[in-house]
């Protein structure tokens, strides 16, 4: 063998060792305390029925993958709504927990017992989710009414902030909040906490996914108030009754 078949063997071998890395087997590690769940990996394996392998995520993300902030009095955070979703989008994401382009402690746990048939596998799973109903706009019409905070947000998802250099949300996001492939995902009836999280999270660029370039500018243009006001915006455009 010369030295360059050598140097292609080693080559091969890295690259096996680095898709190992990335796409572990599941089943073959121990069960890990994820928040207050004990979660075992073997229950995402693909020889166990659909409703085991989602189980775990459903216990966080709510009965009907329409996200959750019932975790405690002292809850400051919340799950975001996985229904509605795009399989490209919710694939995408795990993939970056997986990589740590995103930084949660819990999803990165999670994502790393995932292997890549399993993450497509709860991609396609939770995009067949049916999305939450929109509001009407006789709803919506006198949520703007009443709502002081409701009208700021919505002036902000429809205008931007022109002097600020932020784009209108819907630009990306429909003008509805129903998400646009390829751009933005679906907002409407999203955790507002959820919401406000990401914010935070591209602002600090912890969150160093395909949006970062985008989104970035725009969390850093917008104060705190305005970011309350766009997530309650966008969580109230959906009905709360799960479909």
């Amino acid at each position: 063998m010369n030295l360059e078949r050598i140097g292609l063997a080693f080559r091969l071998c890295a690259l096996c060792l680095g898709l190992l890395f990335l796409f572990p087997p599941t089943g073959s590690a121990q069960p890990v305390k994820v928040g207050d769940m004990q979660v075992d990996p073997k229950d995402f394996s693909p020889d166990k029925d659909p409703q085991t392998r989602t189980a775990p995520c459903l216990a966080c993300h709510g009965e009907h993958a329409g996200g959750d902030i019932d975790f405690g009095p002292d809850v400051h955070f919340g799950t975001p709504a996985l229904r509605g979703m795009r399989r490209d989008y919710l694939k995408q994401s795990l993939i970056a927990f997986k990589t740590a382009s995103r930084a949660h402690k819990e999803m990165q746990t999670i994502a790393s017992m995932l292997d890549e048939q399993t993450i497509d596998f709860m991609a396609r799973t939770f995009a067949a989710y049916p999305a939450a109903p929109l509001k009407t706009a006789e709803e919506i019409e006198s949520l703007a009414k009443t709502d002081p905070r409701f009208r700021k947000g919505q002036a902000i998802a429809e205008q931007g902030v022109p002097e600020k250099g932020v784009p209108a949300c819907m630009t990306c996001h429909g003008a509805s909040g129903e998400g646009i492939a390829d751009l933005g995902p679906r907002l409407a009836g999203q955790n507002s906490l959820y919401i406000q999280q990401q914010f935070a999270d591209y602002a600090n660029k912890t969150r160093q996914t395909a949006q970062a370039e985008v989104m970035q500018p725009v969390a850093a243009g917008l104060s705190a108030d305005e970011i309350e006001a766009v997530a309650a915006f966008y969580q109230e455009l959906a009905s709360e009754d799960a479909p």
